[in-house]
């Protein structure tokens, strides 16, 4: 049978939001539901040809969604445009609203992790500015008719940043050093379809999956866990502090709590991007501090709140970019620890909690009910106002503890103040959930010290958010299989079943079928609460000029923007 081919041509992908760009100028909320109200617009995959005399085949399929989809159509996110050609050099000042914590691209679990590694690492995929997965250090591939067997075709003289030139052995040791249990990546489960990996040629690289998983190129471009490494660096540097990648800029330091500073990588393959000299990102975990600083002109970028937003809005000299993206809040359930083991327990607690008035507080009105795949996300979401346990049932929800047998056992909820909404969220959980007579605390934490408790299974309740996945199933599979690394003790055989089907058929059609009643399942028992999206909200100075908001949340392309000072 043919493969499907690919080269530098783009990948199209289902349209990820339902809506467009809103540039801050007042009525987030509304802007926001109108974003979501929509239905996407539909398009029939492109048919692609491509030389075939390198691989002996007859190439002649259509392009292939990354997760899956049947169809594109653009993403509209927020951008700072300007006219005139860019313009190169000049540092770029700004501000990280929290620490990485680590620079290790394998094995973090924080977004902010990937906020500050991801301008110097690369993978064998990425995106473009409207969520096509695009070549990177693979300039082609091809999957096989089966979608067993994929064939990456590396980027000829791609240099690291300690002037090694990648090879597909740097492909191969990157790769198994994720697919190694004792590595511990937390997102291991996005590439664990990967069975075996070999280096054809020093360019060719082949990989045999032990089923066919439609998400695999989206999981490279996502980042979470696919970077590409020099062979054996994780043995030589410590990765939490040292970054050797191939992406735009070189680490030049990283001072946790203070900042992290990036220099321009002049053999970048890339050319002519980056086009800054330079990025120095102050780590202000204070709004008020970052809000301050713009004001001044001390620094051009920083991410803000809805809040902080309307505090700008009549700074002459400042740009605020706003775009729906995929951010869940959500608390994370410890279902093996009484009586949250309990689904009616669990379920009474959800009944309880205004999720309207939950928006209101934690983000100001500036977001939309959610289930476990982000509101807007492709057509794998489920529709909002079809979602349970939108009004408080305070009666009902009293009566499902009761059958349980709850007898007050205290819970606590964990939050961190670095990010406010998870506070705010907590506030409103713990009012609710005390008015069906439980007995809750809350416990803020610093965010590192929370995700720690979160990875050793230490809490009851932990406000937190599910960033970008690459497909529906990196919002399932790790948190709810019954093998999934992340999950906390849950466990339903018919639901690993239906994710088992969901995540290894092509038929996009049946997956969204699939997904649907996965996801239903999942409201329905409750091992998570999922509260709603919210939008990304981004403050830049007038003179910071072509720089694209993502739906991913990154800020992947400040590779692209230049200073016209």
């Amino acid at each position: 049978m043919p493969d499907r081919r690919l080269d530098d041509r783009r990948f199209p992908r289902r349209t990820m939001l339902k809506g467009g760009l809103l540039v801050l100028s007042g009525g987030i909320t509304g802007g926001l539901l109108a974003a979501c109200g929509q239905s996407p617009s539909q398009a029939q995959p492109t048919a692609t040809t491509a030389d075939s005399t390198s691989s002996g085949t007859t190439p002649a399929a259509a392009t292939q969604p990354a997760s899956g989809s049947s169809s594109a159509s653009p993403t509209a996110s927020g951008s700072a445009t300007g006219a005139g050609e860019p313009k190169p050099g000049g540092i770029l000042q700004g501000a990280f609203e929290l620490d990485p914590l680590s620079l290790d691209p394998h094995t973090n679990s924080n977004f902010s992790s990937l906020q500050g590694f991801e301008h110097c690492y690369e993978s064998l995929t990425t995106y473009d500015e409207e969520m096509n997965v695009i070549p990177a250090l693979a300039e082609q591939w091809e999957i096989a008719e089966d979608g067993l067997t994929y064939t990456f075709t590396l980027r000829p003289d791609v240099k690291f940043h300690n002037g090694k030139t990648m090879t597909g052995d740097d492909v191969k040791y990157s790769i198994e050093r994720v697919l190694n249990p004792e590595t511990a990546s937390p997102w291991r489960s996005w590439l664990s379809a990967i069975n075996e990996i070999t280096v054809v040629e020093p360019l060719l690289v082949e990989m045999k999956l032990s089923e066919p998983y439609p998400d695999l190129l989206s999981s490279f471009a996502a980042m979470r866990a696919s970077a590409i490494i020099p062979e054996g660096l994780a043995e030589e540097v410590n990765l939490q502090t040292t970054a050797v990648g191939t992406g735009p800029f070189k680490l030049v330091e990283y001072v946790p709590q203070d900042h992290i500073t990036y220099e321009r990588f002049d053999e970048y393959w890339g050319q002519p991007l980056p086009y800054l000299d330079g990025m120095v990102f102050k780590i202000l975990s204070e709004e008020n501090v970052r809000l301050a600083a713009l004001q001044a002109g001390q620094i051009k970028y920083a991410a803000i709140s809805a809040q902080g937003a309307e505090q700008l809005k009549n700074a002459s000299n400042i740009q605020v970019l706003q775009s729906p993206y995929a951010w869940v809040d959500l608390t994370y359930v410890n279902v093996s620890r009484p009586p949250l083991n309990d689904a009616r327990v669990r379920r009474a607690m959800r009944m309880a909690v205004n999720t309207n008035e939950m928006i209101q507080k934690g983000v100001f009105g500036a977001g939309v009910p959610s289930g476990p795949v982000p509101t807007g996300y492709g057509d794998w979401y489920l529709d909002p106002e079809s979602l349970p346990y939108l009004e408080p049932d305070i009666e009902g929800a009293k009566a499902l503890l009761a059958e349980a047998g709850y007898a007050g056992e205290r819970l606590v909820i964990n939050c961190s103040p670095q990010y406010p909404d998870f506070v705010a969220n907590a506030v409103v959980m713990q009012q609710a959930f005390q008015a069906i007579g439980m007995n809750v605390e809350i416990n803020q934490m610093e965010w590192g010290a929370q995700n720690a408790a979160y990875n050793a299974k230490d809490y009851d309740l932990s406000n937190s958010a599910n960033t970008f996945r690459p497909g529906p199933d990196g919002y399932i599979y790790a948190y709810f299989h019954t093998d999934g690394n992340l999950n906390s003790g849950y466990s339903n055989p018919e639901l690993d079943t239906l994710i088992e089907q969901a995540r290894s058929t092509s038929d996009h059609d049946e997956r969204v079928r699939l997904y649907t009643q996965i996801q239903q399942m999942l409201l329905e028992e409750s091992p998570d609460f999922w509260w709603y999206v919210k939008y990304n909200i981004e403050a830049v100075a007038n003179d910071l000029q072509g720089y694209v908001q993502s739906f991913t949340g990154r800020r992947m392309f400040l590779k692209q923007a230049w200073l016209n000072e």
